[in-house]
């Protein structure tokens, strides 16, 4: 029949059934009736009771009262139910020990230090410095002076180094005392280790040493919550020598190659004020977010903005695409206006020159042409004048002296006197600025002289054979070339005045002729044959002679 298996308190810990082993009831294996191989369960048993279950790792199926030894700390350990518990006695480890409870204590092997539970926490008892730190804090000594007299005093260490000793008497120590030498005054006394100062806020202090070594009392400082003066020069010889304002927004940087004014505060503007009578004026104005300077201004509408005359005392280099001057006069002092700076030919520079917005005009240089060309008219004053080669062309009223030809013109208003060589024309009268002077005109080749169907009047007699002829001339030889006639005279009587009267005079009437003009007859008179010649004579036709 199986076992019935029961602890001290007569709980029954578990049932065995024959020919078993129970292995999960408790960390001892239980035996059943007729088990085999039971004899190594049984030595096995021994075993692990005879060391407590001496493992790294709790056993697996405690039970209370139940001892443990745990390697790893070295301590031996009961089961409460709960779990194992230190049975007693100091911990040492490296380590926090995972089952310290309240009461224990535990040593800390390598940082040398001791540590209690009190049943909340784990809390140190000393000493507070680890022996990787060094002698650390306070230690109060007793010390001799040369007198053999004792003063007691507290050394200040931080890792092992002495800081300084603070005492309540003025002594010379008898033995010299490691990291200090001299006089233990009243108070605190620095060690000669270097750089040991007070880095926290005093109420007050009877003197300060300067870099000389020179005491200075209160009243060679300046209050910072009141006005003050300084008689002397104030030096600051760190590279960041002053900072202003809260959460350092502010700093005044220098170095070998430069000095600067920084702002820490992001989009932190930047003003210089001036008072005058008008009161305090932004003399000099930065505008962090728009990256703007302003003169006399605190709101610069562009990267540079002077409210003011500005007067540039060297060269002006503007390197953008554009430079707008809103400004109604332009005053340039300089000589000469470099346009298409840079340009490397004409082809470059074309296009180059001055435009006048709202009228759309233009004065440019054309590569093409190589001339200026303006799209609108030239207009100069009276008593200007253009000129070429320092040479007068045009003025209001004249072309210039030096202008000796015209190619092209096609016409010319209304002249009140025009000269041409030594020919001048003045209203309607052509003619020669010389003495005697001849005016010819010339027609090429078959060409004609027109006088457009009127007449040419006021001409004189001609005198020689090319001359041209007036009216009156042509007329008046004329009607005094010499006539002839042929006429058949037979049976006229009285011949000579029958011929003039009957034959002449029909023929020729003497109102068409002048006096002295000749008439020859040629009269045939019975077979005969006679010339006769007659002349007018106060308007009658009168024989003169025979021929």
């Amino acid at each position: 029949m199986s076992y019935i298996i029961n602890k001290t308190d007569g709980s029954v810990l578990t049932e065995i059934v024959d020919g078993t082993v129970d292995q999960t009831a408790s960390d001892i294996t239980l035996i059943g009736k007729n088990s085999s191989s039971y004899g190594e369960f049984f030595n096995e048993n021994f075993v692990h009771i005879l060391e407590n279950f001496a493992n790294t790792t709790q056993p697996s199926n405690p039970i209370a009262g139940q001892l443990w030894y745990d390697t790893n700390e070295g301590r031996l350990k009961v089961y409460d139910g709960n779990g194992f518990k230190v049975s007693g006695g100091t911990i040492v480890g490296s380590t926090v020990p995972s089952s310290i409870a309240q009461g224990d204590i535990w040593i800390d092997s390598f940082r040398r230090q001791l540590y209690f539970n009190d049943g909340v926490s784990t809390m140190l008892a000393g000493p507070q410095y680890t022996a990787q730190q060094g002698i650390s804090g306070f230690q109060i000594v007793d010390v001799l002076d040369i007198n053999q007299v004792s003063h007691t005093v507290i050394f200040l260490y931080v890792s092992a180094v002495l800081l300084g000793i603070f005492s309540k008497d003025s002594f010379t120590p008898a033995a010299e005392i490691s990291g200090y030498t001299g006089t233990i005054e009243i108070g605190f006394n620095q060690s000669t280790y270097s750089g040991i100062k007070f880095n926290t806020t005093v109420e007050s202090a009877y003197n300060l040493v300067d870099g000389n070594g020179n005491l200075k009392t209160a009243g060679n400082f300046i209050a910072n919550d009141s006005d003050g003066s300084i008689a002397g020069t104030l030096t600051l010889t760190s590279s960041t020598p002053l900072i202003l304002g809260t959460g350092t927004q502010n700093e005044i940087l220098v170095s070998n190659a430069s000095f600067q004014l920084n702002s820490n505060r992001s989009n932190q503007n930047f003003q210089i004020g001036i008072k005058n009578a008008n009161g305090l004026l932004p003399g000099f104005y930065i505008d962090a977010v728009n990256e703007r300077v302003g003169i006399y201004t605190n709101g610069p509408q562009k990267t540079l903005d002077v409210a003011g005359d500005a007067i540039i005392r060297g060269d002006l280099i503007v390197e953008g695409s554009m430079t707008t001057i809103n400004t109604t006069d332009l005053e340039i002092e300089d000589k000469n206006i470099t346009i298409a700076k840079g340009a490397a030919d004409a082809a470059e520079a074309n296009g180059a020159g001055i435009t006048v917005d709202g009228a759309n005009a233009t004065f440019n240089y054309v590569s093409t042409n190589a001339a200026w060309t303006s799209s609108e008219n030239f207009n100069i004053v009276t008593g200007k004048t253009y000129k070429i080669n320092n040479f007068d062309v045009l003025s209001l009223t004249a072309l210039g002296s030096s202008v000796a030809s015209a190619p092209g013109l096609t016409s010319i208003g209304t002249q009140t006197n025009f000269y041409a060589g030594n020919i001048n024309i003045a209203s309607t009268t052509i003619s020669s600025t010389t003495p005697n002077g001849n005016i010819v005109l010339a027609p090429n080749g078959n060409g004609l002289v027109s006088v457009n169907d009127t007449r040419v009047v006021d001409l004189a007699d001609p005198v020689d054979s090319g001359d041209a002829v007036n009216y009156g001339t042509l007329n008046t030889r004329f009607q005094s070339l010499p006539l002839g006639l042929a006429a058949d005279t037979t049976g006229l009587a009285d011949q000579q005045a029958a011929i003039a009267s009957q034959i002449i005079n029909k023929v020729y009437p003497t109102y068409n002729y002048l006096d002295g003009t000749v008439c020859r007859i040629h009269c045939i008179n019975g077979g005969v044959r006679t010339n006769k010649q007659y002349s007018i004579v106060a308007g009658v036709w009168t024989f003169t002679t025979n021929i």
